[in-house]
């Protein structure tokens, strides 16, 4: 039955927005006076554009997807729906009608009215691949297969709501670092284009051979005062260009391959693949999914395609009688603690239940770094600001007191 989307007045005069299934659109104008709603307008559900998206370049296309905290509400509210025994589509509808976001509201109506057809959820799901990553289909098609789409989901809810705590926290401990970055930078700035070209003018009119320090600061205040513009060019260019070569496999690829290498970086990098797959496969695994096709769907999951590429090897490997924690140890991205979790998982054939305990480990650890690296970053920026800060000063002193050297001599 189709779908409407509608505006009403109730009894005391409010608008109100909901959606409401009828056959045709005259039905819903009656169900909506039946229920004692005025009704202003109603539409098809999915007929009627986004009212910005005629004036949408085509770059902002993805606007029209849904965003990351209303896929964290709507996977939640459809997980405890669906546990306390309603019907799929009638889930997605009452998600619906709770949604504010028009673009997700229209996004999960069109997903009810293909489950209304007949069709999978996950399948449903395809159509909107900017809402609904790889792994997240891979999830609840492995949900629907098994019978479990509401632990499934609940799993999953877990799962993001842990990761966009983990975001929360890195955004908000990175404000204050930011805020002083910017102010330093600010005073660098003003140093620059306004201090040392009024000094400039002054060391010009003095007989004296300006230290080599002091000529470099003046020099640099010249060139940023007279092609400011040009940097700027230059820098929105190389970022342009940084993308294009971004959007190449190859160039991706080596890129993601030499960030494994760098010091520090890249085993934080590593420990955050590792944790993305432990907490992925313990999802697919719990949900019933062989191990074969859990292991496909937990590669989608990696954002490093030299990892990626690994995990391929590794599914090849375990499809042909490899035990999963040989075929990972092969891959060498995963931590040895983990390694050693996952052979004991296999051999007490209890891998469903010591691989979360390991994403737990991980996610941990990659949480303990976070706040590391993070409390190391504001005296970091206050060292090398203060540093700048310090050159630029003893340029303009230096002249000073050569001047001081010479009137006593």
């Amino acid at each position: 039955m189709p779908a409407f989307e509608y505006s009403a007045l109730d009894t005391t005069g409010r608008r109100t927005r909901g959606v409401i299934s009828a056959p045709s659109g005259a039905a819903a104008r009656a169900e909506l006076r039946r229920r004692q709603l005025a009704p202003l307008t109603i539409d098809r559900a999915g007929d009627k554009p986004a009212a910005s998206a005629r004036f949408n370049l085509p770059g902002m296309a993805r606007n029209r997807s849904m965003p990351a905290s209303a896929r964290l509400l709507m996977t939640r509210q459809l997980a405890t729906l669906v546990e306390a025994g309603l019907p799929l589509a009638e889930a997605l509808e009452i998600v619906a009608a709770q949604t504010v976001n028009a673009a997700s509201r229209r996004i999960l109506i069109t997903l009810r009215e293909r489950v209304l057809e007949g069709e999978r959820l996950s399948g449903a799901m395809l159509a909107f691949p900017g809402s609904f990553p790889p792994v997240y289909r891979a999830m609840v098609a492995a949900g629907e297969s098994s019978g479990a789409l509401g632990s499934v989901l609940d799993r999953l809810a877990a799962h993001l709501e842990k990761s966009a705590a983990l975001s929360r926290k890195v955004m908000t401990a990175l404000i204050y670092p930011c805020a002083l970055a910017v102010t330093a930078m600010t005073v660098i700035a003003v140093l620059m284009t306004a201090i040392v070209p009024r000094l400039a003018e002054q060391f010009d009119s003095m007989s004296i051979t300006l230290p080599v320090l002091t000529q470099a600061i003046i020099a640099m205040s010249q060139f940023l005062q007279a092609g400011w513009m040009f940097l700027l060019a230059g820098l929105a260019a190389a970022v342009i260009g940084l993308r294009v070569l971004l959007r190449r496999r190859a160039v991706r690829d080596r890129l993601d391959r030499i960030s494994l290498s760098v010091p520090l970086l890249g085993g934080f990098l590593r420990r955050v693949e590792a944790a993305r797959f432990a907490r992925t496969l313990s999802v697919l695994l719990a949900a019933g999914t062989v191990l074969p096709d859990a292991l496909r769907a937990a590669r989608k999951a990696a954002t490093n395609a030299h990892i990626g590429a690994c995990l391929e090897e590794v599914v090849a490997q375990v499809e042909t009688g490899r035990t999963l924690s040989s075929a990972l140890e092969s891959a060498r991205f995963l931590p040895a603690l983990t390694l050693h979790m996952i052979a004991a998982g296999e051999r007490s054939a209890a891998l469903d239940s010591m691989l979360p305990r390991a994403a737990d480990q991980l996610e941990g650890e990659l949480e303990s770094a976070s706040s590391t690296a993070l409390s190391l970053l504001e005296p970091a920026i206050i060292i090398v600001m203060g540093a700048i800060v310090a050159l630029i000063v003893l340029s303009i002193l230096l002249p000073i007191l050569q001047l001081n050297t010479l009137a006593l001599g």
